[in-house]
């Protein structure tokens, strides 16, 4: 069992500002009620910290923060301690593409190899067919290919350039398994049509323009120690591990927040794109994403 120093949690929740008891005889603060849920939950699971904020309407109706954020030495969880966002950097990611597809630089059904020539699959035909659009679909054949970034010194163009020695798991188009590496590969050709780097692109194009001062694309660009710290359960007993970087495929699942900044890009999600400069992509490519 694997427990990580917290959750960034962040949901919706149709709140309303009070319920009735089963007897209707008196009103009930839905607010105290699930804070007191939450706190027995961080109990019986014995998480170390978590932090939660709940968006709705366009505001902020809860934020909290609870535990330690590193059992070694007590710390507290705040509303600016960094998460790992793991894998809901991918929505992050799809924004970015579509910031480019608005721009007219690419299009969802370009093949990968106009923009990476030198991709290359197990299969010459899914190499020349696989598009852009394909990248953010999991159903490119190719089975989980977790064990080249995980627990592995690769680098990510290394990653990226054994995916032509995985055989496929099902035929192109034809199933779904979860891939993280085409990910990357789209963060890849961010790059590659913005001329910078996937980190500095998703920097100056979501966290910039929305204010996510806080959050940091790559574990290696956290330079305070406000952060959760991975812990294990080991001999019965919940201990502080190292951390273990994502930023090898940092397009996948690389980005850290803070409940302050994520409440910033809920918001922008769930309006559409919609800041209080404008808005990230476009309203027909918001329809695609």
């Amino acid at each position: 069992m694997r427990l990580i120093t917290g959750m960034l949690v962040a949901g919706i929740f149709l709140l309303n500002s009070y319920v009735y008891s089963q007897k209707r005889d008196k009103k009930i603060d839905t607010i105290a009620v699930f804070n007191a849920y939450v706190q027995q939950a961080v109990s019986d699971w014995k998480v170390p910290g978590l932090a939660i904020v709940v968006v709705k309407d366009n505001q902020v109706v809860f934020k909290k923060a609870y535990g330690t954020r590193d059992m070694s030495n007590g710390k507290p969880v705040d509303s600016q301690t960094l998460f790992a966002c793991a894998s809901t950097t991918k929505a992050m990611t799809a924004a970015c593409m579509g910031m480019l597809v608005d721009q007219g630089k690419i299009s969802w059904d370009d093949p990968v190899i106009k923009h990476l020539p030198g991709f290359k699959l197990y299969d010459p035909f899914v190499t020349c067919e696989i598009r852009i659009r394909d990248l953010f679909l999991h159903n490119s054949g190719v089975g989980n290919a977790d064990y080249l970034w995980a627990n592995n010194n690769l680098s990510s163009d290394e990653i990226v350039s054994r995916l032509q020695l995985i055989k496929p798991a099902y035929s192109f188009r034809a199933g779904f398994i979860y891939q993280n590496i085409f990910y990357l590969v789209a963060g890849q050709i961010i790059e590659k049509v913005s001329g910078m780097p996937w980190s500095a692109f998703i920097t100056k194009n979501i966290f910039t323009p929305l204010g996510m001062n806080r959050t940091r694309p790559l574990l290696s660009l956290v330079t305070d120690g406000n952060i959760t710290r991975p812990h294990y359960l080991i001999d019965s007993t919940i201990q502080p591990i190292d951390h273990e970087s994502a930023d090898a495929v940092g397009a996948a699942g690389s980005v850290l927040s803070s409940i302050d900044d994520i409440s910033l890009w809920l918001k922008c999600m769930l309006d559409s794109s919609k800041y209080a400069g404008g808005r990230l992509v476009k309203p027909e490519t918001w329809k695609e994403l």
